[in-house]
């Protein structure tokens, strides 16, 4: 594991790693001013995103991040987003960049979202202009395919996830089939020039089968 050391350059809040959901987010606990309590909250990191749980690296993306934070503290410089104009994004969560102390090394602080570029555990948002140590984290961890660019084939989270909808939206656009339409496996009408199925009726003499064109056809015969 190669290890990413950094100052965090901007005031910290120091929170608890409750759960880590991904290679790119976790639940915390942070102080509410509002409310005065403390509040579940939950932390998307700032400048990467790692690939979804169902494309390859996921799940493996997920296991490093936790490897390094989970069950521990962490120091969030919190980001503004531009879209929201505010630290939270449209999703409800906390825009950070999270911090670790090494416990090896006094003073000393590690950036972990580098730590899983670097790594190569997750891709670098470039349209949020970040430090460009992501660009040359990034361009290390894919010359040494480390992480999910030991794979040949890699499909960026944002593309993976509109092809992911594209399907589902096609399903649903099919034209399903008819439950009701039980025609193809009922047997065909053998009056002349008939086109119906015969069905079972009831009757005041019991079921019989008859033409699935009544009244314009009138065929019947004994069930």
């Amino acid at each position: 594991m190669l290890f990413a050391y950094e100052e965090p350059g901007a005031e910290t809040i120091r929170a608890p790693v409750l759960k880590v959901f991904d290679g790119d987010g976790f639940k915390t606990m942070l102080w509410n001013t509002q409310l005065k309590k403390a509040c579940e909250v939950v932390v998307r990191l700032g400048f990467t995103d790692a690939p979804e749980l169902e494309q390859p690296g996921g799940k493996e993306s997920k296991a490093f991040l936790t490897s390094l934070i989970a069950d521990r503290w962490v120091e969030l410089v919190v980001l503004l987003k531009m879209d929201t104009g505010g630290i939270i994004d449209r999703h409800g969560r906390i825009v950070c960049v999270p911090y670790l102390a090494d416990d090896e090394r006094a003073g000393a602080m590690r950036n972990i979202e580098l730590e899983m570029i670097l790594n190569g555990w997750t891709w670098v948002l470039d349209r949020y202009e970040p430090d460009p140590l992501y660009f040359e984290a990034l361009d290390d961890a894919q010359r040494n395919r480390r992480g999910i660019w030991a794979f040949d084939d890699n499909v960026h989270p944002w593309e993976f996830k509109r092809q992911q909808y594209q399907k589902k939206r096609a399903r649903s656009l099919q034209p399903q089939p008819n439950l009701f339409d039980q025609s193809s496996h009922l047997p065909a009408c053998p009056q002349t020039g008939c086109t119906g199925h015969l069905i079972k009726r009831s009757g005041r003499f019991g079921e019989f089968l008859g033409c699935s064109m009544f009244p314009k056809c009138r065929y019947s015969s004994a069930s």
